[in-house]
């Protein structure tokens, strides 16, 4: 797979870190999202496992990739997000690398008592798990697609949102990214009232 690949599966998968009745499965067809990412979104509070992640309707990105040969790329973008029906959280980002748009769709499984991340891939869904922990404000994930793995660490509050990722290409470090969030108005909304 080649870099910009890698980076279109770094950048995807953690977009959720961007957002934060039952949805109740751990799969979601290609179709199902396409028709999420176009939705319109409302104004309904979302459930309270999801309410706890900071979220905001437009933020700003700071994104550094690291190669293991010491190659580093940055990368500046403005993400959007929305909700839809309680259940879903969608974010979508212009990357300035990729030259596309990139979308994440968030829900909480409650067959796994995660918060589940859905992102495209080389034209495929690509699924994180994240576990957060909303007394400390911490979050990991870890997700694969194909022969790729990614572990994510991060921190949030009300005001920014940081996150640590290195994904892994058949058990070797491929790349590592340091990414950044935080909300273009002043006043950040919560997951309560989008």
């Amino acid at each position: 797979m080649k870099t910009k690949d890698i980076f279109r599966l770094a950048i995807c998968c953690s977009v959720f870190l961007i957002a934060r009745g039952a949805w109740g499965q751990d799969a979601m067809t290609l179709e199902q999202f396409n028709s999420l990412v176009v939705a319109p979104g409302d104004t309904n509070a979302m459930r309270a496992e999801l309410a706890s992640l900071p979220f905001w309707k437009v933020a700003k990105c700071s994104t550094a990739f690291k190669l293991p040969d010491g190659r580093v790329f940055t990368e500046e973008s403005v993400a959007t997000t929305k909700t839809i029906g309680r259940k879903y959280i969608v974010c979508s980002m212009d990357s300035q690398y990729l030259k596309e748009r990139l979308r994440a769709v968030i829900a909480y499984d409650e067959k796994a008592s995660a918060i589940k991340s859905w992102g495209i891939a080389d034209g495929r869904l690509a699924a994180s798990t994240v576990v957060l922990d909303p007394e400390k404000r911490l979050t990991a994930s870890s997700g694969t697609h194909g022969e790729f793995m990614e572990i994510s660490v991060g921190t949030y509050s009300q005001t920014e949102s940081c996150s640590q990722v290195s994904v892994f290409k058949n058990g070797v470090l491929s790349l590592t990214r340091n990414a950044r969030y935080w909300p273009i108005k002043a006043e950040p909304a919560s997951a309560t009232s989008p």
